[in-house]
Formats: C-alpha cells, sequence, structure tokens
C-alpha cells in the first residue's frame, strides 16, 4: 500500500506507547514487514550500542527520542531540563493523567496524584489534554519542580547533564565504532 518505514516503537519511549519492549518487538515487526519495508527501532535508544543492537534485531534504522530533551537547542525550559537530569530511568512511568491516554513521562506528585484512590477519572480526549496544558502552565509559572511532568523515554536515567546536538551524535557514532569493532572478531569466526 505504498508504505516505505515502520516505525517498531518499544515501550521503552516516551510519549504514547505500548507495552512490549523494542527486543521482542522489533524482529516480530522485521519479520511481517519483509524486506521490502525498512524499519526503524524505537524507544530506549540513546547509546552507539543500542543502535548496533537495532541492527542486530533487524533494523535498518533508529528513530531516537528522549535523548534531544537535554541539548542546549531543545526547547524543554530550564525547569524541565532539571526535572530531566534527575530522573531515574524507573521514573519514566505510564500515566493518563497528561492526555486520558497512557503516556509515558517523567514522574511528579502531579502525574501520581491522579493515580490515587479516589482520584477523579480521566477525562477522555482532547478534554484531558485540556486540563494538563492549563495545569501545566500554572506548574511553570510557579517553578513547581516537583509537579512538572512532561512525556520522555526511560534513557532518561542516563541523561545527567545539558549536552548538545553535535556532541550526542557524536557520542552516538563513536560508540557504535567502538562496539562494531568490539563485535567484529564474533562475526568472522
Amino acid at each position: 500500500m505504498g508504505v516505505d518505514i515502520i516505525v517498531a516503537q518499544g515501550t521503552e519511549a516516551g510519549g504514547h506507547t505500548g507495552q512490549i519492549a523494542i527486543m521482542v518487538l522489533v524482529p516480530q515487526v522485521v519479520d511481517v514487514a519483509g524486506p521490502d519495508i525498512a524499519v526503524l527501532a524505537a524507544g530506549g535508544i540513546s547509546r552507539g550500542r543500542q543502535i548496533a543492537a537495532a541492527f542486530a534485531l533487524g533494523a535498518q534504522g533508529v528513530w531516537t527520542g528522549t535523548i534531544w530533551l537535554g541539548t542546549r537547542e531543545s526547547e524543554l525550559t530550564p525547569m524541565e531540563k532539571e526535572v530531566l537530569f534527575k530522573a531515574k530511568s524507573e521514573d519514566a512511568v505510564q500515566r493518563k493523567w497528561m492526555t486520558g491516554k497512557t503516556v509515558r513521562m517523567i514522574r511528579s506528585k502531579a502525574s501520581e496524584a491522579w493515580e490515587q484512590p479516589g482520584a477523579p477519572r480521566h477525562l477522555k480526549p482532547p478534554l484531558q489534554n485540556i486540563l494538563y496544558l492549563g495545569a501545566r502552565i500554572r506548574i511553570e509559572k510557579a517553578h513547581r519542580d516537583d509537579l512538572c511532568s512532561f512525556p520522555a523515554g526511560q534513557v532518561v536515567g542516563n541523561m545527567k547533564e545539558e549536552t548538545s546536538v553535535r556532541q550526542v551524535m557524536q557520542d552516538l557514532m563513536q560508540e557504535y565504532i567502538d562496539t562494531a569493532e568490539r563485535i567484529s572478531p564474533l562475526i568472522n569466526l
């Protein structure tokens, strides 16, 4: 039907995502897509080693997301970047408070309040998102980092300080090359 690329997004990804991990999902999608459709692996990719693993799983490339949030070129506010750099991988949780649908996001007091017994039911999209956006504006104005939540994948645990797009690209490429060189003897047995 004219499909050129399929993005196989594992549960590790930020935003709207499913429940299947990238290591399981990518080979399944590659098998179904066949040789004529490129598959990009997405979710939990922030290292050159993970790019090499995606190729080993049969993907023709990767789609990255969260790693760009920590760059100086990112649109995140300074408070959001501070929240990002403090987060651990387990702080990237799946919650509905943002849109009414499950979204992987940074855990906050606000996101967790919606998960408590007796909390209001989530509104149907787009109403929950309207409610969230209003709250987000107030949270930013009040500089309440404890309430700050936004979409992010589980790779947040690897991100500790601001970098640049240039540095991210250099790091990805160098680690990929190092990984390829390390595993090359295994292939040439």
